[in-house]
């Protein structure tokens, strides 16, 4: 059911088994969004049970606090609904009722607790809708449960919530060689859990915390830990370096956070565990967990308007450019027409005529930035968004390709990014970043009046016939741009009546 979004501003507070979390959101129109505020406290309600299993009156006062200063800063936002959810943290307490009943009482907040069912399937939701899935497994490790999702064509087809994480894995103290046995032994009951899938995807502070230390050591040049991609070898090493490390070592060398820094390897290992349990050789890190899926859940399903994740992202980022996003559309409409024109000319793929469209609709997000220097900000601006359903080779070119004015500002762009796109990528990201000139050239506010447009390729000639009422045409812009076309694509540009 699609919620009536009555406020803009909305605000999900998801309680876990390590930390709190609150997003703030303002709804934009349909499924768009933007974050526009995040906090976090860090409770350890996993540790906050007594023998029994009840809540403590310590572990309750930290919950009750963090909740408190939550709702006041989504109440300073004007936040309506407030949406609280909890997991694991709340959902093995024996005194459940009563603790839903001291918080409402105390903070005004209705908590509503997930099964783990509920709480794979809505965190699989956010992946859906941020990463093209194919086949394979995601894995969510929270502070008390680990929620494993099986799929097929985007479709859960089994899932399964473990009543370990990594706050009661590291309880009990096992060297990193006993945990990981003591992992895999857990995962070998699973029989539904497949072999060399496609595709292996965490979720969730664990996976995030890694990859940001692993990018770190690396030095890789491109800071956004959505959709990328660490080999199982890369884990087992740092896993097992980190693992021997004092604290104090974590956090000054592996850059972990300190409420990380004593769950990091017990967490790591449930993820390498299954890595090896299933012997997959790749883990894709996805940005978007269960704070993502409950806005999902919030807004409705997404409607399935775009062909690609991609081109609904950018859209959405396209929505809420400053740059008119009618502009936008049609010079995406015009890049799509002219790149099934010239896809076989020049040996495209559907997939890179798809980028440039992407591309398209982001070309102009730097110029409220700055008007003279435009694609140089257009092209950190994409290298900053929170764009989905792009890997990260994918990502940079669709910068590069969007911020394309010349082959010299591409190549300084390219330098700092040449070990995520190949020398060789390069030659291609050139001439789709001529494709959108091109496709730029022909639609407004460059040229305005066109009403048909049509292009031929013969004799090493790309003739593109014009017709309309009224056209205006930037001269010069065909000029350079036929030079541009001459060099990369090795043919000549014939525009009758404007360029011969």
């Amino acid at each position: 059911m699609v919620a009536i979004i009555t406020n803009p501003i909305l605000a999900i507070i998801d309680i876990g088994s390590n930390s709190l979390r609150l997003m703030v959101v303002k709804h934009l129109k349909g499924m768009s969004a933007v974050i526009v505020d995040e906090r976090k406290e860090t409770p350890r309600l996993a540790l906050a049970k007594d023998q029994e299993g009840f809540l403590t009156l310590d572990g309750f006062t930290r919950l009750i606090q963090a909740l408190r200063y939550f709702r006041d800063v989504a109440q300073a936002f004007g936040a309506d609904p407030i949406i609280v959810r909890a997991t694991a943290a709340l959902r093995n307490v024996r005194n459940q009722q009563q603790v839903l009943q001291e918080i409402s009482r105390q903070t005004g907040l209705t908590v509503e607790v997930l099964s783990g069912d509920e709480e794979a399937s809505i965190g699989f939701l956010a992946v859906k809708h941020s990463i093209s899935l194919t086949k394979g497994w995601t894995i969510d490790v929270g502070g008390g449960s680990t929620e494993i999702v099986n799929y097929e064509n985007g479709e859960i087809r089994h899932q399964q919530s473990l009543p370990f994480g990594a706050v009661s894995l590291a309880s009990l103290n096992l060297p990193l060689k006993d945990m990981m046995l003591w992992v895999q032994e857990q995962y070998a009951g699973i029989k539904w859990l497949q072999m060399k899938a496609p595709q292996s995807i965490a979720l969730g502070g664990t996976a995030r915390v890694m990859a940001r230390s692993i990018q770190h050591e690396s030095d890789y040049p491109f800071q956004q830990i959505h959709a990328f991609q660490i080999p199982t070898s890369t884990i087992d090493a740092w896993l097992a370096k980190i693992a021997f490390m004092t604290p104090d070592q974590r956090k000054k060398i592996a850059h972990i956070p300190k409420d990380r820094l004593d769950i990091i390897v017990p967490g790591t290992a449930i993820i390498l565990g299954l890595l090896k349990s299933t012997q997959s050789d790749m883990l894709t890190i996805s940005g978007y967990g269960l704070r993502n899926g409950l806005l999902l859940q919030h807004l409705g399903s997404r409607a399935q308007n775009f062909p690609s994740l991609a081109l609904q992202s950018a859209s959405d980022i396209a929505l809420r450019s400053e740059w008119p996003l009618d502009l936008a559309k049609e010079l995406q409409d015009q890049a799509a027409r002219l790149g099934k024109d010239v896809k076989g000319i020049l040996g495209l793929s559907e997939r890179s005529v798809e980028l440039v469209q992407v591309a398209a609709l982001l070309r102009y997000c730097g110029r409220n930035v700055n008007m003279y220097h435009w694609d140089q900000h257009t092209f950190y601006q994409i290298l900053g968004y929170s764009l989905t359903g792009l890997n990260h080779e994918e990502w940079v070119s669709v910068a590069l390709i969007a911020s394309y004015r010349s082959a010299k500002r591409l190549q300084r762009l390219w330098s700092p990014y040449s070990s995520i796109v190949s020398r060789e990528q390069l030659s291609i990201i050139r001439k789709l970043g001529v494709l959108l000139r091109l496709a730029e050239i022909f639609s407004p506010p460059l040229m305005n009046g066109v009403e048909r447009l049509s292009l031929q390729h013969s004799n090493k000639q790309l003739i593109v016939t014009v017709s309309g009422t009224g056209i205006s045409s930037p001269i010069e812009e065909l000029k350079d741009l036929a030079k541009d076309i001459k060099k990369s694509w090795q043919l000549k540009l014939v525009v009758p009546g404007l360029l011969n």
